[in-house]
């Protein structure tokens, strides 16, 4: 059989020059495939790329997994192919599919097709764009038919190429096909994506005297002396979904709640040592822990801070203090807003460019509570020259620009690919920092 990925990429054995199609077919609405189907699934290890369901009588052929070409029987005299090959290059948006058609049309001698790829949402977290062109190859007008899909763990190209009389007759059939793809969730994070995921949440937890996590080309996760290998850790993330219970098997210094160190004492041995961090609120709902709701789903939650870990504190030890929750994280803010100088990273327009905003790198863990500070903020707002709007994708990853329609766009695309890449999620949404607080901004 001929590689339809490698006739992709040939140039025209004649010569001629391909054409965009007069038509472009719209992106196929998602369907389950009939029961009577096979279904082919391409794994990476034991993750898995996509699934694709086919008629019983059509062949899948794939030697490694993918790519996977499907084929209708000899018998129906259809010169006829379906090819889906992934990659792992995250899809951030719409933007994504067209540059990934670009690249396709490209290869072919095309010019940009952008103004006329059909685009739209694929399933709950990914977006699908298809496009389509002819060429004649000897002497005969063969049809490709493209669907892009993907989310921001991967993209998954889908072919469909053939004699044009043929790709046009069976377009029911096919466009069934390529409407039963699946891929995984995209909060699952792929292969490419989990070593960097992790090291990065175990260095957010670890103590300052603790040695940096990171992962070497064996597949080790390393910290120091220590070796672990990524593989096992990947296979129990992937049957449970839960980074933070990985790493919290690995981290013995994981943030905890109240306990020995802290249990039974007073309040005024316990006012200096309170911080304030924020999370989601689904992220705490099963600690029982004190945590004041903000908006956007996110939580202000007074922590106790040691020299090696931040412990969560019980809902039940405020009442034994005397103390309101909400004194509590006034207290916890104002210890932590006291501190002094704060460790800031300039973002530039450009290498020697002016700045335009910080990122908050503290490196003590307390960075997302620093956004309720308010004396950081009119620092900020006086050094910008003027109100503030903030990106925070991630409890690690901080920034904080002047507000203006530039720094919204940017820190938008920001916000959305680190709150799926990064570890400890907080928000994909922009918010405003004023004297008021945090506003969360309309998207």
């Amino acid at each position: 059989m001929v590689d339809a990925l490698s006739l992709l990429f040939a140039h025209p054995v004649d010569g001629s020059a391909p054409q965009a199609a007069e038509s472009i077919p719209p992106v196929p609405l998602q369907l389950d495939a009939p029961e009577s189907w096979r279904t082919h699934e391409s794994f990476y290890g034991p993750y898995r790329r996509y699934a694709v369901s086919y008629p019983r009588d059509w062949h899948a052929l794939a030697p490694a997994s993918d790519p996977v070409h499907l084929q209708p029987p000899p018998r129906s005299g259809l010169d006829l192919a379906v090819t889906l090959s992934a990659s792992a290059t995250a899809v951030l948006g719409p933007q994504g599919i067209l540059d990934a058609v670009e690249r396709l049309a490209e290869a072919r001698g095309l010019s940009s097709p952008r103004s006329e790829v059909s685009l739209d949402r694929w399933g709950e977290d990914g977006w699908a764009g298809c496009w389509a062109w002819n060429e004649k190859r000897d002497r005969v007008v063969r049809a490709w038919r493209v669907l892009v899909v993907g989310h921001d763990q991967q993209m998954v190209y889908v072919m469909v190429n053939g004699a044009q009389a043929d790709v046009e007759a069976s377009w029911g059939l096919c466009e069934r096909i390529l409407a039963s793809v699946r891929l995984p969730a995209a909060e699952l994070l792929a292969p490419e994506f989990f070593p960097l995921a992790l090291a990065e949440l175990l260095n957010d937890r670890r103590s300052p005297g603790e040695a940096e996590w990171s992962y070497d080309r064996e597949g080790n996760l390393v910290s120091g002396n220590m070796r672990v290998r990524l593989g096992d850790l990947y296979r129990g993330y992937l049957a449970d979904g839960d980074l933070d219970g990985v790493a919290g098997a690995l981290d013995v210094r994981a943030p905890k709640t109240v306990e020995g160190l802290w249990s039974g004492r007073t309040w005024e041995e316990i006012g200096e040592h309170l911080r304030v961090v924020l999370r989601r609120q689904e992220a705490i709902k099963d600690l029982n822990v004190v945590g004041i709701p903000l908006d956007g789903g996110l939580v202000a939650c007074p922590v106790l801070d040691a020299e090696d870990h931040m412990a969560f504190i019980p809902a039940h030890e405020p009442d034994r203090w005397g103390v309101a929750a909400q004194d509590l994280l006034t207290r916890a803010v104002a210890a932590l807003d006291g501190e002094g100088d704060v460790q800031l990273q300039p973002v530039r327009d450009g290498a020697q460019g002016p700045i335009l905003g910080y990122r908050i790198v503290g490196g003590d863990g307390y960075d997302s509570g620093r956004l309720l500070c308010p004396s950081l903020r009119a620092r900020l707002e006086a050094e910008l020259g003027g109100e503030l709007v903030v990106a925070m994708p991630s409890a690690g990853f901080v920034l904080v620009l002047k507000d203006d329609a530039r720094s919204r766009e940017g820190l938008a695309k920001t916000a959305e690919r680190g709150y799926v890449q990064r570890p400890r999620p907080l928000s994909r949404s922009l918010w405003l920092w004023t004297e008021a607080g945090l506003e969360l901004l309309d998207s």
